[in-house]
């Protein structure tokens, strides 16, 4: 029976550089890094790990895939101020989708696709722990 999704796994030629931008955007430390891996933790405990693919790591990943099949949500506390702080970034190799957008649903969301063209969804949740209200 599945019980959650603990962890996700990024292929990046460039450990160092994606490392360096996600501590910064999201104003977090890395639970452990090097030039090889890097792990951040979330505060709900999920995994959130960038790596690059060598040896038989690399028959299974490739780094270069394209990424426009999906989107990785990321909740936090504050999109607008996120988005401000990501938006003076731009062209940087990061592309946003527009300023933070209401949805129907309860939620409030932009898209940043990151210089490797991983796409996240940055959205603030209306509940404190970050999930959907009534879900």
């Amino acid at each position: 029976m599945l019980l959650a999704a603990s962890h996700l796994l990024i292929a990046t030629d460039d450990v160092p550089r994606i490392t360096a931008f996600f501590a910064d955007a999201f104003e977090m430390t890395p639970h452990f890094a090097n030039e090889m891996f890097s792990e951040f933790v979330l505060p709900s405990r999920f995994r959130l790990a960038f790596f690059k693919p060598v040896g038989a790591s690399a028959r299974s990943f490739q780094a270069e895939a394209g990424r426009g099949a999906s989107a990785v949500g990321l909740t936090v506390t504050d999109v607008d101020s996120l988005y401000g702080r990501l938006a003076s970034k731009a062209g940087e190799g990061l592309t946003l989708s527009g300023p933070p957008k209401e949805h129907p649903w309860g939620e409030k969301s932009f898209l940043l696709t990151d210089m490797d063209g991983n796409r996240w969804e940055i959205t603030e949740a209306p509940a404190a722990d970050g999930m959907l209200v009534d879900r």
